[in-house]
């Protein structure tokens, strides 16, 4: 099989009809699904969770970390619903059960999940704050997890690509310049792929196929939002490379959204300082 390139192999087990995605949170639907039932409370939340004791204690520990503290600190999800509010605690806990999906055998490919995670988890984060401060509050929940999910498709490509070398179908060098070009390259479709597969929104899909396009849907906020925020992560290296030329003011992402320079100072500041906490 070396004597073929990477990109065949790759494109091959991509379009296999029998290819294992990967599985959707059970606690994270969990989660989504008695959020969805309009009658939940912080009691019940807690009742889930403490089914899964790993997945609380990150929350606590989230709900803790300087991009939410308070005066003092939470020892209770109901507590942590007290101070985060039920929208905020259903979205930190579908990314802190996403989180067990970025795992590799090889070495090479678990340093791409990590950094890739990061880049996630700052741009969901990243994608929420901006939106409540933007004018977009109503959108804020979507923001967040239309973020989290705009690169699963770079995640998707990872884990088969991990699956490949575990299995030596693949044994040669992984020059970082292929990687990311196969990334580049693939990720949209097989992103949006994955997302309908989970059976989430459509939005999500939708800003996971289009978020790297020339041409942003200026009539969208969500699209709008996650965009300049990913290119505020690429700007401060929040990513698996970097492009430190970006001036987000200049953009017409922040021109549609009508933000001011200030507002995007504070936003780099936020991914600097608070949100890559919560990737740890």
């Amino acid at each position: 099989m070396q004597n073929r390139s990477l990109i065949d192999v790759l494109g091959e087990e991509l379009a296999r009809n029998d290819l294992q995605l990967p599985v959707y949170p059970g606690i994270a639907a969990r989660v989504q699904a008695l959020a969805a039932s309009g009658t939940a409370t912080a009691d019940q939340f807690e009742r889930l969770l403490s089914h899964d004791p790993a997945i609380a204690s990150q929350v606590l520990r989230a709900a803790n970390s300087a991009f939410y503290a308070g005066l003092s600190s939470v020892a209770t999800i109901q507590a942590a619903v007290m101070r985060l509010g039920l929208d905020q605690l259903v979205t930190l806990a579908v990314a802190v059960s996403q989180k067990t999906q970025f795992v590799a055998h090889d070495q090479q490919v678990q340093r791409l999940m990590t950094q890739l995670w990061q880049h996630s988890v700052a741009v969901a984060f990243g994608s929420r704050w901006l939106a409540e401060r933007s004018g977009y509050r109503a959108q804020a929940g979507e923001c967040f997890m239309a973020g989290l999910f705009h690169d699963i498709g770079k995640l998707l490509i990872l884990k088969v690509l991990d699956d490949l070398r575990r299995r030596g179908d693949w044994t040669g060098e992984l020059p970082a310049s292929l990687v990311q070009e196969l990334l580049t390259s693939l990720h949209a479709e097989q992103g949006a792929r994955l997302i309908q597969q989970w059976n989430l929104s459509p939005l999500y899909a939708d800003v996971a196929r289009t978020h790297d396009s020339p041409a942003p849907d200026e009539a969208n906020p969500v699209h709008l939002i996650v965009r300049l925020v990913n290119n505020a992560c690429t700007k401060l290296g929040i990513n698996l490379y970097q492009q430190e030329g970006i001036v987000l003011a200049a953009s017409s992402e922040a021109a549609a959204l009508g933000l001011k320079e200030v507002l995007l100072a504070e936003l780099e500041i936020l991914l600097e300082d608070g949100v890559q906490t919560l990737a740890a």
